[in-house]
């Protein structure tokens, strides 16, 4: 399934140095999903240590990506 990239995430990706082949990474492998409001996933990996948290949306045949960011696990 292609994936699409909204203005709103190129900026932020750049903002936190994530790369754009890291949340495709995560987009089509991820390590969990799931379900959230307005129809959107979260998809999430662990990379470096760290949790990135992938907010998407399905649009026919594409996933667009909303906005990609790490997040703190619990302890």
């Amino acid at each position: 399934m292609p994936i699409h990239f909204s203005n709103h995430a190129i900026k932020q990706l750049e903002k936190r140095g994530i790369s754009h082949k890291l949340i495709s990474r995560a987009v089509e492998t991820p390590e969990e999903i799931i379900s959230t409001y307005r129809m959107r996933k979260l998809r999430r990996i662990h990379h470096n240590g760290k949790l990135l948290e992938v907010v998407t949306k399905t649009e026919g045949p594409r996933i667009s990506v909303v906005t990609g960011y790490y997040i703190k696990e619990k302890s």
